[in-house]
């Protein structure tokens, strides 16, 4: 089994011994169920109870406090099960992103530094006007959890220091407010995506190149790939981050390829058989869009063939939020999208400028040849259903039948619920509020007619679900199972996510569910290997994620056997804290990603050690007035760049 980076961020792993203590008995849609501490037999009420559990109402007030500020990072710490006990051959590193600091500059400054901010961190809702106005445009924060196989797990968390966090928290203040226009402009902008929850269409500024409208927080996803860790934001640069102490290192331009100013974009396509990650950046404009794709190899270098790029041009204001890759093909779908020329001219606010025809509109599946390959580009419309195909999040995607078809894999969004105004921070405390301002999500899957030049799409299973990941070692290739974070009936309203599921994508049927109390809520699941198993199946490794629980206010990894989901979790471990709701995470699983948690902690102390020592805490302000510019506005253009 390969073992780089990205394959390790979504690796495979292996059943264990079923541990459901104080857990909510063990959820599973298919006919047959076993549960409980017992291991006996769930009995006809018992799988009343578990129907009821999986479409029961969430505690919405425990899943709203998941959006507060992180005022404290976690440096290095060591935790022991609290349930269960982790399996020895579970080995590597999990990481996640998302965004975290809700009252802008709320961070202190390092003791030494010289620079004290105007404004002391504030609690969140205290001070109006220094709260985000939607949970994306918060800085971004990234998790990372070492699994040894000792029996221990060694977690830490540290904000990403982008050019933005910084001036902020140098500030103690807001300083960027690009997007509240559009947040402001409420839930049905965009045809109820724009200002979607948690991840919304409209994502940032339209100002390209770097200034003060697109606010980089760097917040999206976290990848691992040949020992350099990066996290990613739709529209900018990723930052670079040291994989033990998660201290950021800065800018990254992957090695001179990517420049200052690119529309970097915040997805990522894994192909195994060739040991390589395809990234893409996205440059929009009214009438047209330039959409380049990046092929790296194992070292993270782009490949020989074709200068490991290509490029082509998208018909009209290209709004890509994904990509995915068959052995010929770059795959990305583009929604309908109106743009009103004059406001694209002057204001460049997305709110006002473009209008995303989320349900009525023709969106068109663009078919790109990747570097070496002989196919041609195939431009496919994907005929209106109800829903919305845009801000499709991919699942996986592979060619069929001699390639005359391409099955792909997706989580798609029905917006047809949202209503209502913008809600203040924490956003949604109720159901109905959840339900007013997010879209209900759910596994789909397409079938490509490459030659016949048709689209087809159909919903697998029959309940919510989003974060749609597989086992890496099967991208672009026919996969068999889908895992995916999951709540109600597709016919109720949108709730989020709490539980864990399991689509059997080749056989069909229910999936297998587990879900836990109903103020619990899972993140993204993640595949992680079996370390050391010969010939792995498919579903052989272990499904790990983070769970928050909003009652008590702490956040756990769990840890699941991805061959029987529905058993419930392996082991629970608190991690001493309480992480915000996060996004895309991923798991590393090569031999170097096992680090010893002495070695985590002195890289950590180092890590603050040099920032309170960084000259940028203790540099003098000043005004460049003949320039029309101040030092923030020119950290912004000269930030470090790597």
């Amino acid at each position: 089994m390969m073992k780089f980076g990205i394959a390790a961020v979504w690796a495979a792993l292996v059943s264990a011994a079923p541990f459901a203590d104080a857990f909510v008995p063990l959820v599973s849609q298919n006919a047959a169920v076993t549960a409980s501490r017992s291991g006996d037999t769930l009995s006809a009420s018992s799988m009343e109870k578990a129907t009821e559990v999986v479409t029961s109402a969430p505690d919405m007030k425990a899943y709203s406090s998941g959006y507060k500020t992180l005022y404290d990072e976690q440096p290095c710490e060591v935790h022991s099960p609290s349930i269960g006990s982790l399996p020895a051959d579970l080995k590597g590193t999990y990481f996640r992103c998302g965004p975290a600091m809700f009252s802008a500059g709320s961070l202190p400054p390092p003791p030494t530094s010289l620079v004290k901010p105007k404004f002391p961190p504030v609690p969140d809702g205290k001070t109006p006007s220094r709260m985000v106005s939607h949970p994306f445009e918060g800085d971004g924060a990234v998790l990372a959890i070492t699994l040894p196989g000792d029996g221990k797990a060694t977690s830490r968390c540290r904000y990403i220091r982008t050019n933005a966090f910084t001036n902020e928290r140098k500030r103690g203040d807001k300083m960027y407010d690009g997007m509240e226009p559009t947040r402001a402009s409420g839930p049905t902008l965009g045809g109820g995506l724009a200002n979607d929850f948690p991840l919304p269409a409209y994502r940032h500024h339209l100002q390209p190149g770097l200034n003060r409208k697109r606010k980089n927080t760097s917040n999206t996803r976290a990848i691992y790939w040949s020992k350099k860790l990066l996290t990613m934001w739709e529209g900018g640069l990723p930052y670079k981050l040291d994989a033990l102490a998660l201290s950021t290192e800065g800018r990254s331009q992957l090695g001179g390829v990517l420049k200052e100013a690119d529309p970097f974009g915040a997805g990522i396509a894994y192909d195994p058989s060739k040991e390589r990650v395809l990234l893409y950046s996205n440059r929009q404009d009214s009438g047209r869009s330039e959409l380049r794709v990046y092929e790296f190899n194992s070292k993270f270098r782009l490949v020989p063939e074709g200068g490991g790029i290509v490029e082509t041009e998208l018909p009209g204001f290209a709004m890509i939020g994904d990509l995915a890759a068959t052995e010929n093909y770059a795959v990305v779908v583009q929604p309908e999208v109106n743009v009103n020329g004059m406001q694209f001219l002057m204001s460049k606010e997305p709110g006002k400028s473009i209008d995303l025809n989320a349900v009525g509109g023709t969106a068109l599946l663009h078919l790109i040849p990747r570097v070496g390959s002989q196919k041609q580009k195939k431009t496919l419309p994907i005929p209106a259903d109800g829903l919305s195909h845009a801000d499709v999040q991919f699942c996986n995607a592979y060619e069929s039948d001699n390639g005359k078809t391409i099955v792909i894999d997706a989580i798609r969004s029905d917006p047809s619920g949202v209503s209502g105004k913008t809600l203040p921070w924490p956003w949604a405390t109720t159901p109905q509020e959840y339900a007013r301002t997010a879209s209900r999500k759910s596994l789909w899957r397409y079938s490509v007619d490459v030659a016949g030049g048709s689209v087809t799409s159909e919903r697998v299973g029959d309940i919510q679900a989003q974060y749609g990941v597989i086992n890496p070692e099967y991208s672009g290739q026919e996969h068999q199972y889908v895992y995916a974070a999951v709540g109600g009936s597709i016919d109720e309203d949108a709730i989020p996510p709490r539980g864990i599921a399991k689509f059997d994508v080749r056989i069909g049927g229910r999936p297998d569910v587990w879900v836990p109390e109903a103020h619990e809520f899972c993140g993204e699941p993640m595949y992680a290997p079996r370390a050391g198993l010969e010939d792995p199946k498919e579903d052989s490794g272990y499904i790990v994620s983070v769970l928050y629980d909003g009652k008590i206010d702490e956040s756990f990894l769990v840890v699941l056997s991805a061959s029987d989901v529905a058993k419930g979790p392996v082991a629970r471990v608190p991690l001493g804290m309480a992480l915000p709701h996060g996004l895309h995470g991923c798991f590393a699983s090569s031999e170097e990603a096992v680090w010893d948690a002495e070695e985590i902690r002195r890289r950590a102390k180092l890590a603050d050690k040099m920032e309170g020592r960084g000259s940028m805490w203790n540099e003098v302000k000043s005004d460049f007035s003949g320039l029309g510019l101040r030092l923030d506005d020119l950290e912004e253009y000269f930030g470090d760049v790597i």
